[in-house]
């Protein structure tokens, strides 16, 4: 009978801590705080890359509609000081390589029919938080399948912070891009 209880006492010890762990509301990384939402969309999980190659951060995941892609990157490269402007040269120089890092997607073969739609700031009017770049382009096992994919950069007390939201063709808008940026410009604020 003892060791019926001992069982039962262990089941329901590991019923709580799994509980608490999934009414966590958040998950800190660099002293920010991530919600369960942010705007409209859900934080799922994060990467820690940091701990194995420090400056490069983590990576966050957010569900959005089905066939989204949404992650979110805090990282340094082992920078010291990055600037609090996302027009300075060191972060446009940022958005500059990930944007490269995309063209060589598709000089690879990964990427087919890569247009590059331009750039954009958020908010529209007034100082920029973040700087876009939007490309539309074919990926997939036969590369066949047509997104659209916007990529965000901003700068936050030293770290680079990039929004990165696939999805299929006519499915993601700059509007919503817009809007959970502007949701992350919040949650950046001090």
């Amino acid at each position: 009978m003892r060791g019926v209880r001992a069982r039962l006492l262990a089941i329901a010890v590991a019923l709580t801590a799994t509980t608490a762990l999934a009414q966590e509301k958040s998950k800190t990384v660099f002293g920010l705080s991530i919600p369960d939402r942010v705007g409209s969309l859900s934080y799922v999980q994060s990467v820690d890359f940091e701990s194995k190659t420090p400056g490069l951060g983590y990576a966050l995941r957010f569900a959005g509609p089905t066939g989204w892609l949404v992650d979110v990157y805090l990282y340094d490269l082992g920078l010291k000081s990055i600037p609090a402007d996302p027009e300075s040269s060191v972060v446009r120089d940022q958005l500059a390589q990930a944007r490269g890092d995309v063209s060589e997607l598709a000089k690879r073969g990964t990427y087919a029919n890569l247009t590059d739609a331009g750039e954009f700031t958020v908010p529209a009017s007034g100082p920029p938080r973040f700087i876009c770049s939007s490309f539309s382009y074919q990926r997939g096992d036969r590369v066949d399948v047509a997104v659209d994919s916007f990529l965000c950069l901003t700068s936050w007390r030293d770290k680079f912070v990039k929004l990165r939201m696939t999805g299929s063709k006519g499915t993601i808008s700059r509007a919503d891009v817009t809007t959970f940026a502007t949701a992350w410009i919040e949650l950046l604020r001090p």
